[in-house]
C-alpha cells in the first residue's frame, strides 16, 4: 500500500416507495415495511488514507450553500469512521480523509447522511483490504442508523423490522420529481404523532378525496404509500397544504419519502419530468409554497456497478483509483 491511497465512490440518495408502519417494540422503536429505492441523485464520497498520520477530517463542499452539512465529529460520515477504527484497532493503522460534496438536500427523507456514512465505510473497509466481513459491517451500518445498511447494498430492498432486515425486492425504474421544502420534519416528532394517530384510527392518507386526473399514467405511483404522511402533515400543517396543491395540480400521486418533508411524483419518462415541474413551479408561484425547490432525477444503478475511473467527479481536484475494479 502508498503512502497515501484515494478511494470515491457516488453516495446515492433513496426514496420510500412504500412505508408501513405494522407494529411496535418494547423499546419504543416502530416496526415497518419499507420498499427502499437507490435514485442517481447523488453525493460524491472520497475517502484517502495516510500511513504516516492518525487523524480522522473531513472536508465538505457543495453545489449551493444550503446544501452543506457539518465538517467536524458530528456527522454521520465521521463516526462511521471512527467506528471502523474502534472495530480494528491496531488493524487500522493510519489517518483518514473525508471529502464530501453534497448535492442530496438534507432532512428530508432521502438519506444523505445515511449514505455518506455507508460510504464511507464501503470505502474504509476496502482501503484496508477488507477486513470487516459483509455481515459485520451490516452490524456497524445499523448501528449509525436504521437506513446504512441498505445503503451498504443498493438498489431496490424491502426492509424490515426497525429497517435493517433487508430482502431483496424486483427491480424499479423510473423517473421522478422531487420537491424539497425549504423545511424539515422533525423524526421523532413525526413517529410520537403517527402512534396518537394510529390509536385514534385516523386514516392514513389525507388526499383520498381528490380525483385522480383521467389523463394520467394510473400504471405509476399505484402502490406508492407511505403511512407516516398524515403525522408529518400534523407536525408541519404546510406540508400537508403544499401536498394538496400538487394534487389539485393534476399530480394526485403525489408521495413523501420517509418521515418527510421531501416529496415526489412519479412519471413515465424525461419529457414528461420536465413538464411536471414547469406545471407545478406555476401552480406554486404565487402561494405560499413559492420556496420549493425541485430536483429531476431516475432511478440508480447499484452502487457496485458503477465505478469506472473515468466517472470519478470533477468536484475533486485529483483523480482517485477506481475502487471496484
Amino acid at each position: 500500500m502508498s503512502d497515501r491511497t484515494a478511494l470515491y465512490l457516488p453516495s446515492r440518495a433513496k426514496l420510500n416507495l412504500v412505508l408501513r408502519i405494522v407494529g411496535q417494540r418494547q423499546d419504543g422503536y416502530h416496526l415497518l415495511e419499507t420498499l427502499f429505492h437507490t435514485l442517481e441523485l447523488h453525493d460524491d464520497v472520497v475517502v484517502e488514507h495516510a500511513s504516516g498520520s492518525r487523524d480522522l477530517g473531513i472536508v465538505v463542499t457543495a453545489d449551493h450553500d444550503q446544501l452543506l452539512v457539518p465538517a467536524d465529529a458530528s456527522n454521520l460520515a465521521v463516526k462511521a469512521l471512527q467506528l471502523v477504527r474502534e472495530e480494528l484497532g491496531d488493524r487500522a493503522p493510519g489517518g483518514f480523509q473525508i471529502r464530501l460534496h453534497k448535492r442530496i438536500p438534507n432532512g428530508g427523507g432521502l438519506g444523505g447522511g445515511s449514505s455518506n456514512a455507508a460510504a464511507v465505510l464501503r470505502l474504509s473497509n476496502r482501503i484496508l483490504g477488507d477486513p470487516i466481513d459483509e455481515g459485520r459491517l451490516h452490524e456497524l451500518g445499523a448501528r449509525l442508523g436504521a437506513d446504512v445498511p441498505f445503503f451498504l447494498r443498493g438498489g431496490t430492498q424491502w426492509g424490515r423490522g426497525v429497517g435493517t432486515e433487508l430482502h431483496p425486492a424486483e427491480s424499479v425504474q423510473g423517473h421522478f420529481v422531487m420537491l424539497i421544502p425549504p423545511y424539515g420534519c422533525a423524526t421523532a416528532e413525526v413517529y410520537k404523532k403517527h402512534a396518537g394517530l394510529w390509536l385514534d384510527q385516523v386514516p392514513a392518507d389525507s388526499l383520498s378525496s381528490i380525483t385522480v386526473p383521467k389523463n394520467w399514467d394510473t400504471t405509476l405511483g399505484i402502490g406508492f404509500s407511505n403511512d407516516l404522511e398524515r403525522a408529518a402533515e400534523q407536525v408541519r400543517p404546510e406540508l400537508g397544504r403544499l401536498r394538496h396543491a400538487v394534487a389539485e395540480a393534476g399530480y394526485a400521486f403525489v408521495r413523501m419519502s420517509g418521515s418527510g418533508s421531501s416529496l415526489f411524483v412519479a412519471v413515465p419518462g424525461v419529457e414528461s419530468a420536465r413538464q411536471c415541474q414547469r406545471e407545478l413551479q406555476s401552480a406554486l408561484a404565487q402561494t405560499e409554497h413559492h420556496g420549493v425547490s425541485f430536483v429531476q432525477t431516475t432511478s440508480g444503478p447499484e452502487i457496485d456497478a458503477d465505478q469506472p475511473s473515468s466517472q470519478v467527479p470533477a468536484t475533486f481536484r485529483d483523480h482517485p483509483l477506481d475502487p471496484f475494479c
